[in-house]
């Protein structure tokens, strides 16, 4: 075997070992709230907090706003219950994606479903050039809205929108369509 060999096999074992410790600075988690009933991948723990929700009547609800950022890049969760003030699934996912829409042009939009879950995913490039990206989905009388925004030159939040899950108390995933 050549030195110039031993050193690329020493390089490669190496990297191997001190690769995973770098990349694991930059994994996302896994956050869970059963009480709301959501899984979701954020860079590092959201904050957390209460807010409410306008509807599409005027009406004001509880909600609750999980966020986090990095670099330039913001990562927002509302999870809207509409407990007292019960809303039909097509009225409130139109209303939030149209309120995402109307932030700045529209480059993809589309009518989605998660495990059977009715939704929509959304992207827009807002006036100062920030791309956003978001799902929208009810269930149970809950609107899930997943918001990813990242600088004109960044790579799409696609991970963080496309990673929630719709869970039950136990934790379980919720899926009304099996196939």
């Amino acid at each position: 075997m050549t030195r110039k060999r031993a050193r690329e096999i020493l390089f490669l074992v190496v990297s191997v070992w001190v690769l995973p410790g770098s990349a694991g600075a930059q994994q996302w988690i896994d956050f869970e709230d059963r009480r709301w009933g959501f899984s979701i991948n954020f860079p590092h723990e959201p904050t957390t907090e209460r807010t409410e929700y306008r509807t599409a009547f005027g009406e004001t609800v509880p909600a609750r706003r999980y966020y986090a950022e990095r670099g330039s890049a913001r990562y927002t969760l509302t999870v809207v219950y509409f407990s007292h003030a019960p809303m039909d699934a097509h009225t409130a996912i139109s209303f939030a994606a149209e309120a995402i829409r109307d932030r700045g042009t529209p480059t993809y939009y589309a009518f989605d479903s998660l495990d059977g879950i009715p939704g929509q995913m959304i992207s827009v490039t807002e006036p100062n050039g920030r791309i956003v990206q978001a799902s929208v989905y009810f269930v149970d009388q809950r609107l899930y809205i997943a918001e990813g925004s990242v600088a004109p030159d960044s790579p799409a939040p696609s991970q963080f929108m496309q990673s929630i899950q719709i869970i039950g108390p136990e934790g379980e995933r919720i899926i009304l369509d099996p196939d």
